[in-house]
């Protein structure tokens, strides 16, 4: 079903964002480009509805919105990265959630285990891509969200039947 969208161009970058780059891969096609729709739905609330996206995840441009390029690619390039960023964080996020309650440690007179470190490392690639996203992203931490103008009538000006 999603071989007729264009988020599929998009897959590899996500398995590489995410270290998922064994022949036996962890996520299927499939789990992955249902991730990128959601992610793409995620960024509509920073992106000003941007982009439109259809049940099937084909996705379109606004036309009301001022684009650098002209189609194709439908997605540009420099919105690549943050629609994969966003994907990653759901990822890992909901990994993180899953197996926190696995994260142990424990020791005895002879032996000891700890697993922290892992839960540690998810964590910290999890805050990387959050800083990473909010860096590039206007309303990010650092970033600027810039007024959208408004058409209208300036208040304080006369109509020309009063001149």
């Amino acid at each position: 079903m999603f071989k007729t969208s264009n988020l599929e161009e998009l897959i590899l970058g996500l398995r590489v964002q995410l270290g998922d780059t064994n022949p036996v891969p962890t996520y299927s096609d499939e789990f992955l480009h249902m991730v990128l729709r959601e992610a793409v739905s995620t960024l509509m609330t920073r992106w000003n509805d941007k982009y439109y996206i259809s049940e099937t995840g084909v996705v379109t441009r606004s036309p009301s919105e001022l684009f650098d390029y002209s189609s194709p690619p439908v997605i540009q390039y420099k919105d690549r990265r943050p629609i994969v960023l966003q994907a990653s964080i759901m990822i890992k996020s909901g990994k993180k959630f899953n197996t926190s309650g696995e994260a142990v440690s424990w020791r005895d007179e002879e032996i000891s285990y700890s697993n922290l470190e892992s839960s540690r490392q998810l964590t910290s690639t999890l805050q990387d891509d959050l800083n990473e996203l909010n860096s590039i992203l206007p309303g990010g931490k650092g970033g600027k969200l810039l007024a959208r103008p408004l058409m209208g009538r300036l208040y304080g000006e006369f109509p020309k039947e009063y001149e």
